[in-house]
């Protein structure tokens, strides 16, 4: 039967024989319990903090080095920076290896002094590189990039370290990467590399006549010169090589930095792409950028990228996060205000974790079945990865109905910030304004680079 409420009239009185219950007396005698000791609140034991570099152990079997660069003239030595001049993620890496029992010190390259900076770096066994690419062109006499470049493989050969290495950064990290991996499962066996304005030129015209494409830059960052394309007012071919465009065939393009659109003709794309917006021909440009993407030839990184436009791509990429071999993070980076791009501060960002449900045959299949593949076909089978890079992936439609597969839209590899610790560089924040969530969460990855860079100079002292 149901339990009902009490009636308010029930009779208790069967009750009245029991004592009432009173409250204790303030003098009531307690003594026998002074033995026992006093119950205190838990305490809250809070990781330690650090915004300035540990000491390094004495007994530190590794000695690495932070290699650092400030522009000169630069407002904090460029816009990666703080006002100390150091980027803010340089601290905490170098603790990170602290933690793991290196000894660590962040090292400036001063231009100026390279043979003195050679000298010094001869002192250590590890080289971390965390200068932004272009920056030693910026401010420097001609020469600079390539003087470090050749000083950085003298250390490889001498049995150093270095992440990321020359050989790396540019077998890897350079857009044409995109075509050494295109017959991989990665990769798309549409990708082609344009280094001069005939190729560039006859190559364009080809595959815009089939389908839509991207554009790529090999020297931006943050989607400056990676541009959507197009064909207006005219059907593509049937198939590929049916049809070549003329150069008053006009043409829609989103570049990626921002989102905004713009329309050309042909002839009026390829000629910034070559000789800038100036240039007579050029037309009228709203991009803040100033083309000219082949200037230097292959040398000094003058190349395009030309890719089949994947429409998925307006779901979002998805970022490998790795340090060496090991998968730190997944991040979902989802287009915003109602544009196609991913990147330059225009999407929503969903951090996974390793293992993750939604991400796990990406995972398994870029972590042990690409990676290897990757590595030879880019020729850096002898080169440790790089300590801190990233792959991100664009979906696509599946072989089989209903599926997705995805395919690499790039690499990144030569100086990968910490976003929530970059978060606060390029004005008068430091490494102490960076809130605690963010601040610990961050030092999982910086940690992780420490016991990674160890772990790879314990494997080459062991050679």
């Amino acid at each position: 039967a149901p339990i009902s409420a009490p009636s308010r009239t029930a009779n208790f009185a069967n009750l009245d024989h029991l004592a009432p219950i009173s409250a204790p007396s303030p003098t009531a005698n307690f003594a026998n319990l002074d033995h026992l000791a006093p119950i205190s609140a838990p305490s809250r034991t809070m990781p330690e903090r650090h915004n300035t570099l540990l000491p390094s152990p004495a007994d530190a079997k590794f000695k690495a080095a932070v290699i650092e660069f400030v522009i000169p003239g630069a407002k904090n030595g460029g816009s990666d920076k703080g006002p100390d001049g150091h980027r803010i993620d340089s601290v905490p890496i170098a603790n990170g290896l602290v933690k793991a029992g290196a000894a660590c010190d962040i090292v400036l390259y001063d231009f100026t002094q390279h043979e003195e900076f050679a000298a010094k770096v001869e002192g250590y066994d590890a080289l971390l590189v965390r200068i932004n690419p272009g920056q030693l062109s910026q401010g420097t006499t001609p020469g600079t990039q390539e003087r470090f470049d050749t000083l950085m493989n003298a250390m490889l050969a001498k049995g150093k370290l270095v992440w990321s290495s020359p050989a790396v950064q540019t077998q890897m990290g350079a857009k044409d990467a995109l075509v050494k991996i295109s017959g991989t499962s990665c990769g798309l066996v549409d990708t082609f590399a344009y280094y001069e304005k005939a190729s560039l030129e006859e190559g364009f015209k080809k595959t815009m006549a089939f389908q839509p494409r991207v554009i790529k830059q090999n020297r931006g960052s943050a989607g400056e010169g990676i541009w959507l394309c197009w064909l207006e007012g005219k059907d593509y071919c049937a198939n590929f090589g049916d049809a070549s465009l003329d150069d008053d065939d006009k043409i829609k393009l989103m570049e990626m930095n921002d989102n905004h659109v713009e329309y050309h003709t042909v002839k009026e794309f390829l000629t910034f792409c070559v000789d800038g917006p100036d240039a007579p021909g050029a037309g009228t440009w709203a991009s803040s950028f100033p083309g000219k993407y082949l200037e230097g030839g292959v040398a000094q990184g003058g190349q395009l990228v030309d890719q089949r436009l994947l429409p998925r791509i307006s779901e979002g990429e998805v970022r490998m996060l790795m340090v060496g071999d090991v998968l730190q993070m997944i991040v979902h980076k989802k287009p915003e205000g109602g544009g196609l791009s991913a990147v330059g501060g225009n999407s929503a960002y969903t951090y996974y974790k390793p293992g993750c449900v939604e991400y796990a045959d990406l995972e398994n299949k870029f972590v042990n079945e690409d990676i290897p593949q990757l590595m030879k076909v880019l020729n850096i089978e002898n080169d440790p990865l790089p300590l801190l890079w990233t792959g991100d992936f664009i979906p696509r439609d599946g072989d089989e109905p209903g599926t997705t597969a995805y395919v690499v839209g790039e690499f990144n590899c030569s100086c990968v910030g910490i976003s929530k610790f970059q978060a606060v560089c390029g004005g008068e924040k430091t490494l102490a304004d960076v809130s605690d969530e963010d601040y610990f969460e961050s030092c999982e990855l910086t940690d992780l680079m420490g016991v990674t860079a160890v772990k790879f100079l314990e494997l080459k002292n062991a050679e």
